[in-house]
């Protein structure tokens, strides 16, 4: 690094856009002006991730509430306090930040965007990041502290290379994150097209041409009962429909209880938006841990709903693991499959949230499966539409499992390119394998 320059944070940034450690007024429906809060930023995503935004301003908050104005492109959301020195690169969202954010405009005479990214994500930067804390309550980073964070920085030229390489793999997990985001609302159109709104037999009492394969369409009803679901259709609790299964936590206070071994699942496990599928986890407990507290073992392909705390958040699971208390595992009975259950499960989710009028749901229990009922059709229809959802369900964890391979490699070059240990051109031929 004998060619990189030594400076603090704050010798790289023109400004600081924050919104007075106070939370604006917001509203939750929907309007041009997302507010970004921690949740929208937290976790390996390079990007705002605006879908888990709810809350929104209304165009005079936005245009004069703000005292700093608003994020820009190419701008550094950092999160402040609680979950400290979380970032988000800023593309071309038009959004404002919430209390405990606040945006770092780089001078990109200095050290360019994508650069001052990747070089905040590198675990040493994030270390002396974190070890600015300086309350014994809530962590919490000053300002003018993190402008003191000494930074080392290569050339402008060194910088866009080091970027650009570490930017083609995220590009590659964004690119297969759009993909999965495509195949599950195309999973979803095909749930709710036939167990919804029941288009099939729809079009059959309009006379409609056939739109699925015809051993498919013989099996939809060619009328509606007076509960306006296809004839000899029951509706039936969900409950019925799956086993609901419990979890558990082993005490924390036995070490060997925890550890490499077998992943358990807590709601920070929760994929993002369209991939479905979790493949590894934050925290493992051992086969001791399994044996000896509640926790449960329940095989790939069943679905995990969070059902206290942050609730309604769902996954599938891509490998046999155990979950904790706060959530639900669900299996399909009489031979309802992996991929019925899980769109199931999320239109309950749906329902619940449309219940509430968008405001949150607090909980899930057992009586909520009870108190839900479901159009179910006979058993003939359960093979046929896992044999239509499977394939676009089995094409989201391929790219899931290649998208965590590509991260490993990010987050194994990272430190080395940040440190100048490596060369670009020395790592240009084991990225393009990757890619």
């Amino acid at each position: 690094m004998g060619d990189w320059k030594a400076l603090i944070l704050g010798d790289a940034i023109t400004s600081i856009i924050d919104n007075r450690g106070k939370t604006p007024p917001h509203q939750l429906d929907k309007t041009p002006y997302p507010l970004v809060e921690i949740n929208a930023i937290v976790g390996s995503c390079r990007h705002i991730q605006l879908e888990r935004v709810g809350k929104y301003v209304s165009k005079e908050v936005y245009e004069l509430w703000f005292r700093s104005g608003h994020p820009l492109s190419g701008d550094i959301l950092f999160s402040t306090v609680g979950s400290i020195a979380e970032i988000a690169l800023v593309a071309s969202e038009q959004c404002c930040v919430a209390q405990n954010i606040i945006a770092l405009r780089p001078n990109k005479n200095v050290v360019k965007p994508p650069f001052l990214y990747y070089l905040l994500k590198d675990n040493r930067t994030k270390s002396r990041l974190i070890s600015l804390d300086i309350s014994s309550v809530q962590p919490s980073i000053k300002v003018p502290h993190l402008l003191k964070v000494p930074v080392q920085l290569p050339e402008i030229a060194q910088q866009i290379q080091i970027a650009s390489i570490l930017g083609s793999l995220d590009d590659k997990i964004d690119l297969n994150r759009r993909m999965n985001e495509t195949l599950e609302a195309m999973a979803r159109a095909i749930f709710k097209d036939w167990f919804v709104d029941f288009g099939p037999t729809r079009a059959k009492m309009e006379s409609r041409a056939p739109y699925l394969a015809q051993e498919i369409w013989d099996l939809f009803p060619d009328s509606l009962d007076e509960e306006g679901k296809p004839a000899g259709w029951v509706l039936e609790p969900l409950a019925e429909c799956f086993e609901i299964i419990g979890g558990g936590t082993p005490k924390t206070s036995v070490a060997e209880y925890w550890g490499e071994g077998i992943p358990w699942f807590s709601v920070v496990d929760t994929p993002p938006p369209g991939c479905v599928f979790v493949v590894e986890t934050e925290k493992s407990i051992t086969s001791c841990g399994l044996r000896e507290s509640s926790a449960r073992l329940v095989p790939a392909g069943t679905t995990i709903i969070s059902a206290r705390g942050t609730v309604g958040n769902l996954a599938m699971t891509g490998c046999d693991m155990t979950f904790n208390q706060s959530c639900y595992a669900l299996r399909g009975n009489g031979g309802l499959g992996d991929c019925f259950v899980f769109l199931a499960a999320q239109h309950m989710v749906d329902r619940l949230k449309s219940m509430a009028h968008g405001s949150v749901f607090s909980t899930i229990t057992r009586q909520t499966f009870e108190a839900t009922t479901f159009p179910v059709p006979g058993k003939d229809f359960f093979p046929c539409f896992e044999n239509v959802a499977a394939p676009l369900f089995m094409k989201i964890q391929s790219n899931v499992v290649e998208s965590r391979t590509i991260a490993k490699t990010r987050d194994l070059l990272l430190p080395k390119l940040m440190s100048g240990e490596i060369r670009v051109k020395d790592v240009e031929k084991a990225v393009g394998a990757v890619l």
